[in-house]
């Protein structure tokens, strides 16, 4: 331009003319870029949500979210690895819920629906079985589930489920409902305030809200949801109990995040499903070790000497409780914060 404005002409002229609009164009681009956005590091807990809800969507029962009694589940044969359950972790569960109440706010079971007729020829409830037979004195009667599982005509259409989620807190209720005597000295399940607690009386009688899978869902996916599920409390999701679906808790007052909880209503009920609370290094750990180490670690958490659990606590009666011990050094949960466990 300053070129035309002197005169200039020829090749300097055409030159300045074709740069021009190109140096403006960059200059333009520049400045109408937009700041780049900062991450809120939670990528892997969207990763998790998406996936999770992937595979409850798939597999979903209908309806998807039902009412489940804690007397007609068994753990699943893949929780935890294939490991089991933890007795001492589901007891001591139980032993909170006798001194500081039921905690409405639990985390939302996942089971898998089973014809009755199949579950008995399953290797989950093989194991479910052999497992009582260890530990026949501080486990609910497998007669009691027998009984509830008769072959008669009017049983063979009967859904017993298996659980993914929250297998520890539905073992817990089914402890407490058949008086069973714990594995702490002194406890008794069964008591004065747990008959007055309405709220525990409701989850024993009427069942927990869960999401529910078909029974042709595949052992290996069935695990994959478990592992999925363990991350819940340590990436900040809950699974919704009116909707059966994973969704991020806000981390602060008004977040919503519509990309993964979907609306308001979505964000709202994480919210209200959610603690807030922070975990323990306990209950941090409680997610992510296989049976047997969750409860070496409940042991060594109330003390439990190592040779009543080898010995499948034959120190305890089925009826009359426990028998005399010569050695009383077990200390019994006392009424804290009440436990919140998923399997």
């Amino acid at each position: 331009l300053l070129l035309e404005a002197r005169g200039a002409s020829g090749v300097g002229a055409r030159r300045a003319r074709r740069s021009f609009p190109r140096v403006a164009r960059r200059g333009m681009s520049f400045r109408q870029t937009k700041p780049a956005v900062v991450g809120d590091g939670r990528d892997d807990a969207r990763s998790t949500v998406r996936e999770l809800n992937a595979l409850l969507h798939l597999w979903a029962d209908y309806p998807r979210v039902q009412l489940v009694n804690c007397a007609d589940v068994i753990p699943d044969g893949t929780n935890r690895e294939h490991t089991g359950v933890s007795l001492e972790h589901a007891h001591a569960i139980a032993a909170s819920i006798a001194t500081s109440g039921f905690d409405t706010e639990h985390e939302t079971p996942v089971v898998v629906r089973t014809p009755v007729l199949e579950l008995f020829g399953s290797d989950a409830f093989r194991r479910w079985e052999a497992f009582c037979t260890d530990h026949k004195s501080t486990t609910p009667p497998v007669a009691n589930l027998g009984d509830r599982l008769s072959s008669s005509e009017k049983q063979k259409d009967k859904q017993m489920y298996t659980t993914l989620g929250s297998s520890h807190l539905l073992i817990a209720l089914r402890l407490v409902e058949t008086n069973t005597p714990s594995v702490f000295p002194g406890v008794k399940l069964w008591n004065a305030s747990t008959q007055s607690d309405l709220k525990l009386k409701t989850a024993i009688e009427t069942g927990l809200r869960a999401a529910v899978l078909r029974p042709e869902t595949p052992p290996a996916l069935r695990k994959r949801v478990s592992v999925l599920l363990n991350k819940a409390a340590l990436e900040g999701w809950v699974l919704d109990k009116e909707l059966g679906e994973a969704v991020l808790v806000p981390r602060r007052l008004g977040e919503i995040n519509a990309s993964t909880a979907g609306d308001e209503r979505r964000a709202a009920n994480a919210d209200a499903n959610a603690s807030g609370k922070t975990l323990t290094l306990f209950q941090a750990l409680s997610r992510t070790l296989d049976a047997e180490e969750l409860s070496s670690l409940v042991r060594i958490k109330h003390g439990i000497d190592v040779g009543r659990a080898r010995g499948g606590y034959d120190d305890v009666e089925r009826v009359g409780g426990l028998k005399k011990m010569e050695e009383r050094d077990t200390d019994a949960p006392t009424k804290t914060p009440k436990i919140r466990a998923r399997l």
